[in-house]
């Protein structure tokens, strides 16, 4: 089996530890299950990201993972306090981002029709789908929960553990970088529904408006002309200034030493002074001592910075699909600016 570390804990300890969570009353011993728990889906995304890429190769489709953050799990536990730890779907994760719409949906389909073992989960439920539903803070795209199995000696070990793919256009990825980085460097966490309303109100606006204009379709907002939009989203900005503050942020990350597997450490804004508010990005070759090293940097930044670890395979690639780590909010900026006109 290698390095890879299969799950050390039975469902009913998983359980425990989760409910434990939720209800703030966790020890030391839930969190290292917790920990063990999540380091285990790496080699369910070892194996996905490989099938994806491969799909993927001779296009414009980027494809990146990662491994759910801690603090993000901690959250939705104590949010959800009933949910179960070993039946979180979106540990492991991987993103896939298309040029198009259209792109979307025809690799999509032909990724539901692989000749593989995984089972798909859901198949008859669509409340992932976030284009046919979109969320009310105006979120789209799609969600896909599969649950791994093999039969080989080295992957058995895994079945039964759950990965999210997620499907987004350019377009959609924009505009939920731009809310991320929102929740990054303002006070507020559009993405949960939590801080100012009017932040809140301000991408769903958007939202509604990049995909009328855009792909010629609705979010959260179908029912509000688009007049009444653009009045909105230039109200709004007059009084949360949020496109003033992504043109002022600028990530000074130009060149890395890039590798495969890399951590990402942005300074939450209650935490960071003025002149320590850049990204660090720290690559490895070995995805074990990432995992190790990612772990570490959770621990020793907790509460100071948002920590996360993803792979991809060009250094292009992983800011494409992880750009609200780069504070990166130019397309969601340029597309809402010609929106607006």
């Amino acid at each position: 089996m290698g390095n890879w570390a299969p799950p050390e804990r039975s469902r009913k300890q998983l359980t425990k530890a989760g409910l434990r969570i939720g209800k703030g009353l966790e020890d030391f011993d839930d969190i290292i299950t917790l920990e063990k728990w999540r380091a285990s889906h790496a080699y369910v995304i070892n194996t996905f990201q490989a099938n994806l890429r491969g799909r993927s190769i001779g296009t414009d489709i980027v494809v990146g993972t990662r491994l759910k953050r801690r603090a993000t799990i901690l959250n939705k536990l104590k949010r959800f306090p009933d949910m179960q730890l070993g039946r979180m779907h979106d540990i492991a994760g991987c993103r896939v981002i298309f040029p198009s719409l259209e792109d979307l949906l025809s690799f999509r389909e032909g990724f539901h029709s692989a000749r593989f073992s995984h089972k798909r989960r859901h198949v008859e439920d669509d409340r992932w789908n976030y284009l046919n539903f979109p969320k009310q803070d105006g979120y789209r795209g799609v969600h896909d929960v599969y649950e791994y199995n093999v039969k080989s000696d080295t992957g058995i070990a895994f079945n039964g553990l759950l990965i999210e793919v997620q499907y987004r256009t350019l377009l959609q990825h924009s505009w939920a970088t731009a809310v991320e980085v929102a929740g990054l460097l303002t006070h507020n966490n559009p993405k949960f529904g939590q801080g100012s309303p009017e932040v809140i109100e301000f991408f769903a606006a958007a939202s509604e408006l990049l995909a009328r204009v855009y792909e010629n379709s609705n979010a959260s907002l179908p029912y509000t002309s688009k007049d009444e939009l653009i009045r909105s989203i230039k109200k709004l900005e007059n009084e949360t200034r949020i496109l003033q503050l992504f043109r002022r942020v600028n990530s000074k990350i130009v060149n890395i030493d890039f590798k495969n597997n890399n951590i990402l450490i942005f300074p939450l804004v209650s935490a960071a002074k003025e002149n320590e508010s850049d990204l660090r990005v720290l690559s490895f070759d070995n995805v074990f001592r990432a995992i190790d090293r990612y772990n570490h940097y959770e621990r020793e930044y907790q509460g100071k910075a948002d920590v996360v670890l993803v792979r991809a395979d060009s250094f292009e690639n992983m800011r494409v699909t992880f750009r609200n780590y780069f504070a990166d909010t130019t397309d969601f900026v340029y597309l809402l600016d010609n929106a607006l006109k």
